[in-house]
């Protein structure tokens, strides 16, 4: 895979002619930065419309794999002696530095123009787009490139190609250790010919620059399709948890999604090695920068000059977004690894990990975004938050390293006009829009039904035979019926209420050993029965005090355990299904409290909280913050020293507020302390003649 990084371009059309090159090598590294000529006024796309097929519809797309064709030619330092030296070509090499930068440091254009490639022949509906060596570093504003293009022998205008440092892969991750600084890829059609130049404050080229030209192959026996994914009957019991599939089945958008096979991917280059998975706590809206006056058919290889530039030339593992939007309100499939799961891609510097991406194809620094894109951007929005339990709408999510709303722009956290000035616009629309069709989505508490059942239960143990009975509970916040497991936990000394641990869709308990700490799983059966435990790690949890089921912590679709070792900080250990939970990082500082709670989500922001139980009773609420920690500490009620055993029941009453469990050490009395906006403030009886069980939310 080339190291080479690269970013591009769009273009216009008419004007000039020029012929050759230049030769003289120039020193190698400084720093670039990139400006866009002056947009023509802003045109809008609402009515275009696809032939014979709008998103949903048949549309014409590849049949099978097409192998893009990408060439790459080393653009070559330019000096004064090499302008002269073209003699009365010379004049006409002084106009191509003549285009307006919009700034006025760095001299004229003549003694800023660094690099300048001979006339190029391209094939295909090309991209192009402009790298330089793995590590030299290029600051955005230190460099202009710009392109042009000639048809029957006419060429264009020159046009700026979008460079910025903060698109790409994170640095320290394996994928952008192997990256290429460079351009956005430019889409740049059936022409004839294309010419690149660079101009640079310090009149040196970066090392190893180098243009990049995509042809992206012919499709071969095209086909009308469908959209192969179809969100509405996707099964997602394979990639999510079954909570996290009750969510997308709640959201009325199910957009229908074009596959990587029908844009023609060839999954030969891709880097296979590099895939892996995060966490989606949020999305970003990106647009390519390309030409927007592309038609339907166009869109395939649209997408596979991007795939190549970004795999060949920019040495990414894959296509960088893991959604693309045409024009017409089509979506397709971006980066490789399931549109359902959490693949970390390479398209927001610092914020890949925690966030997906969808990119609209076309430059919308000049283009209205059309309205079957805007809707597109809502419905994928509002579908793929929902598998990761996030509103379209919360205003405070965690994305790696910040408080973000869970839909941005590409401009909210890097220095870029990404996703261009209108369709930033749009972003207020697509919020709402994605809101609106996550009308009857609501990211559930943690509510455990063990063995099947339909309610939150609470798990009993008898102190004197150590039986577990299940004590069901009715919707007006009362006590059901309570019913014998069949299940001892004769050694243990704390039971957790872990949901659904293992994704079969049936909750599951985890019990410590008294003597030596160690965790094991007992997973729901039919017939209200638990199955034979499992050991689920050899690490001895005998030190943890605040042990408690939490739910999906780290946004993954699995139910996570959290605990504090005694002298120790507060620590995540992420949930592995049947296979019990791999390694184990700092959430918190230390907590002084006698009881964790894991209430799911209180505050309702799509991220699992918690509630500490003090010495003195009072509850604190420690929001989660999306990555998997937790934030801050409010006081939200108080369970008073006369309660001998206080537990998490998830909803209840059914006001999607989280609730707790209550009993009186005296009476033995058990209490229901509803959630409210205002916290844990009030009580009603909930059951009597519970005094010979310990309790366990």
């Amino acid at each position: 895979m080339a190291q080479n990084r690269s970013r591009f371009v769009l273009l216009c059309q008419q004007t000039l002619a020029f012929g050759v090159v230049v030769a003289i090598a120039a020193p190698a590294a400084n720093l670039v930065t990139l400006e866009i000529v002056a947009p023509p006024q802003p045109r809008t796309e609402a009515r275009a419309q696809p032939t014979g097929g709008a998103a949903g519809t048949v549309s014409v797309v590849a049949s099978r794999p097409v192998r893009p064709q990408v060439r790459r030619v080393p653009l070559r330092g330019v000096s004064k002696a090499g302008l002269r030296a073209l003699g009365g070509r010379g004049v006409a090499a002084a106009r191509l530095t003549s285009a307006s930068t919009g700034r006025s440091a760095g001299g004229s254009g003549a003694d800023r123009l660094t690099a300048l490639s001979a006339p190029q022949p391209v094939h295909g509906l090309a991209t192009v787009g402009v790298t330089w060596a793995h590590g030299v570093q290029v600051p955005d504003r230190a460099i202009t490139i710009s392109v042009r293009t000639q048809r029957s022998g006419t060429w264009s205008a020159w046009t700026g190609v979008p460079y910025h440092e903060d698109e790409g892969p994170d640095p320290t991750s394996a994928e952008g250790g192997a990256a290429a600084p460079g351009t956005d890829p430019v889409y740049v059609g059936a022409v004839d010919d294309v010419q690149v130049k660079a101009l640079t404050d310090t009149g040196t080229a970066p090392a190893g620059m180098k243009l990049s030209l995509v042809d992206p192959g012919r499709q071969v026996a095209a086909r009308a399709e469908q959209p192969a994914i179809d969100t509405g009957r996707l099964s997602l019991s394979a990639t999510t948890s079954t909570e996290a599939s009750r969510a997308a089945a709640r959201v009325t958008a199910k957009p229908r999604i074009f596959s990587r096979a029908q844009w023609g991917a060839d999954e030969r280059m891709r880097e296979r090695s590099a895939l892996h998975y995060g966490e989606v706590h949020g999305g970003f809206v990106h647009h390519t920068v390309n030409a927007n006056g592309y038609t339907a058919a166009q869109v395939p290889a649209i997408i596979r000059g991007i795939y190549a530039y970004h795999t060949q030339s920019r040495g990414w593992s894959d296509i960088g977004y893991n959604f693309l939007v045409d024009r017409f309100g089509r979506i397709w499939e971006g980066r490789y690894g399931g549109v359902t799961r959490p693949v970390v891609g390479a398209h927001t510097l610092g914020y890949n990990d925690d966030a997906f991406a969808m990119s609209a194809i076309g430059n919308y620094d000049i283009a209205q975004p059309s309205p079957a894109m805007v809707d597109a951007f809502g419905r994928l929005f509002a579908w793929k938050l929902s598998l990761h339990g996030v509103f379209a709408s919360s205003r405070r999510q965690w994305i790696s390293r910040r408080y973000l709303p869970a839909i941005d722009g590409h401009r909210d956290v890097g220095q870029t006009a990404c996703p261009g000035r209108y369709l930033y616009a749009q972003i207020p629309t697509i919020r709402a829009r994605a809101a609106r069709y996550q009308r009857s989505f609501a990211p559930r508490v943690r509510t455990t039904r063990v063995a099947g059942s339909s309610r939150p239960v609470i798990v009993a143990r008898d102190r004197r035979t150590r039986q577990v009975w299940l004590v069901s509970t009715r919707p007006d916040g009362t006590a059901g019926r309570i019913r014998n497991t069949g299940t001892r936990f004769p050694h243990a000394n704390l039971v957790l209420n872990a949901g659904d641990w293992d994704g079969d869709g049936r909750g599951d308990l985890i019990t410590r050993s008294a003597r030596t700490g160690l965790l094991n799983l007992y997973r729901g059966a039919a017939g209200g029965q638990l199955r034979a435990p499992v050991l689920m790690s050899r690490t001895s949890f005998g030190r943890d005090r605040l042990l408690a089921a939490v739910g999906d912590m780290t946004g993954d679709g699995r139910p996570d355990l959290m605990g504090q070792p005694v002298g120790g900080a507060m620590r995540i250990f992420p949930g592995n299904g049947a296979t019990g939970f791999h390694g184990g990082y700092v959430a918190h500082s230390a907590i002084s409290a006698i009881s964790q709670l894991g209430v799911g989500f209180y505050n309702g922001d799509g991220s699992p909280d918690s509630v500490l139980r003090r010495s003195d009773g009072t509850l604190v609420l420690y929001p989660g913050n999306g990555p998997g920690g937790l934030t801050g500490g409010t006081r939200i009620g108080s369970a008073g020293r006369n309660y001998d055993w206080v537990v998490s029941v998830g909803d209840i009453t059914g006001d999607r507020r989280p609730d707790l469990v209550a009993r009186a050490a005296v009476t033995h009395r058990m209490w229901l302390l509803p959630g409210s906006r205002d916290g844990f403030v009030s009580r009603r009886s909930f059951r009597t003649g519970m005094g010979r069980f310990d309790l366990f939310g």
